[in-house]
């Protein structure tokens, strides 16, 4: 039986409707400028290429990129992305974040910032040498900044430590003896070496810190839409190996595993009772595993 006019004209209408609203909903996402901003400045280049990447992987890379280069303190940026001013921010996890921000559960290091070595004074390596497992480890003096999620770890864990404001601080205190060592990214210690080279400081070459962590993109609470977006492309890009091709590339990679597979470790692990219920720790495709090249 054929319809009425009118109800045909009733779904005429609505499907007008709604393909109406579907191209506005494309063309805002896809005419839309992101807003991130990277505390790490060694990590702008690599932080802006995934976020790229996975904008590619979902048909959004002709969106505008735009970086904020103002210098802000950690609170003055979480401000900015409160009141969606700043859309990405790439942060250490915690509940706490996870809480005021939407996180995107896909490691941009894959785990990296799990491992940790020691940056300790030139010449004090025997202070190390009986060092065997975490009761002995805690028993040591570390040098932490106040805002490390490191820190927040080796509190709850009764780490024996020193705390200050300013990290620029501890390199200098470090060599003046207030602690034994800094706690350090397997990433990030050759760089830091080579930043204080005029300081008599070396790496620790046994103590391998096992802490998970993670460090994800945060996405402020008024564009709930881009996260899904980020986590969409993200995941896209690992499957397709695009992600691995690209990360075993950079130096933060190449330069974990010259490390690893250079000295012969013992490896400490640390429990994080602040890493959120939610981490993806099962998820093997999203962990770099570097047991394999442990002596």
């Amino acid at each position: 039986m054929a319809l009425p006019q009118v109800v045909k004209t009733k779904r005429g209408f609505l499907a007008a409707v709604f393909a109406f609203i579907y191209v506005a909903f494309f063309n805002q996402i896809h005419a839309q400028t992101i807003n991130y901003y990277i505390e790490e400045v060694a990590l702008q280049e690599y932080n802006k290429r995934i976020l790229q990447m996975a904008l590619a992987n979902v048909d959004m890379q002709g969106v505008t990129l735009n970086a904020v280069t103002d210098k802000l303190s950690r609170e003055q940026a979480f401000t900015q992305m409160d009141r969606g001013d700043i859309d990405v921010m790439w942060l250490n996890t915690s509940q706490e974040l996870e809480d005021r921000f939407i996180p995107v559960r896909v490691p941009m290091f894959k785990g990296l910032m799990s491992y940790r070595v020691l940056m300790i004074r030139q010449g004090n390596e025997s202070r190390f040498a009986d060092v065997n497992d975490f009761q002995q480890f805690r028993q040591l003096k570390g040098g932490v900044g106040r805002f490390w999620t490191t820190t927040k770890v080796f509190k709850a864990e009764n780490i024996n430590s020193v705390l200050t404001t300013k990290a620029t601080n501890l390199y200098p205190m470090l060599e003046g003896g207030r602690f034994d060592y800094i706690p350090r990214g397997v990433m990030e210690i050759a760089p830091e070496l080579k930043k204080y080279s005029n300081l008599p400081l070396a790496l620790e070459k046994t103590l391998l810190l096992h802490l998970p962590t993670a460090v994800y993109p945060f996405v402020s609470k008024s564009n709930p839409k881009l996260a899904v977006k980020i986590e969409e492309g993200m995941l896209n890009a690992i499957d397709s190996g695009e992600f691995d091709a690209y990360f075993k590339t950079t130096s933060q990679y190449q330069d974990t595993l010259k490390i690893i597979s250079q000295y012969k470790w013992k490896v400490i692990p640390i429990n994080n009772p602040i890493l959120p219920k939610a981490t993806p720790l099962s998820n093997k495709k999203l962990w770099v595993d570097f047991s394999q090249y442990l002596q």
